[in-house]
């Protein structure tokens, strides 16, 4: 059973200006592994760009957006063995998780050189007996 979708579209170039304005931005929106990950990319403003969409994306698709006492940095986007993202929650977001009900997270990351997107499905448990 579907609980909720979320998309966001990002710009890498605002990304990239807020980056070299500040560290705050990038220590405030992402874990210290997504930042190990993105500055080891040839450009990392690309990463960062498609990981803040995933996080905005998932905050849509519960249906909260980011509040709730929730911080971006309680979504993290991880990779699987073979480079699939997949969202990792973590405090205030896993709680709220778990009380929607959410069982399962799906995530898609495109990007290009000017723009990042990210879409989010998030399901229930299907509760139905297979029959």
């Amino acid at each position: 059973m579907l609980l909720g979708i979320g998309t966001d579209l990002v710009n890498t170039q605002q990304i990239a200006k807020y980056k070299s304005q500040s560290d705050f931005f990038i220590d405030e929106i992402f874990t210290n592994d997504e930042i190990k990950y993105c500055e080891s990319m040839a450009f990392p403003e690309t990463h960062y760009a498609g990981r803040f969409a995933a996080k905005e994306a998932f905050f849509k698709a519960l249906g909260t957006g980011i509040g709730y006492g929730m911080k971006f940095t309680d979504v993290e986007v991880i990779q699987d063995d073979l480079g699939k993202p997949l969202i990792k929650l973590h405090r205030k977001a896993k709680i709220l998780a778990e009380k929607k009900n959410a069982a399962t997270i799906h995530l898609s990351i495109s990007h290009s050189k000017t723009s990042a997107i990210a879409f989010v499905v998030i399901q229930k448990p299907n509760l139905e007996a297979n029959v």
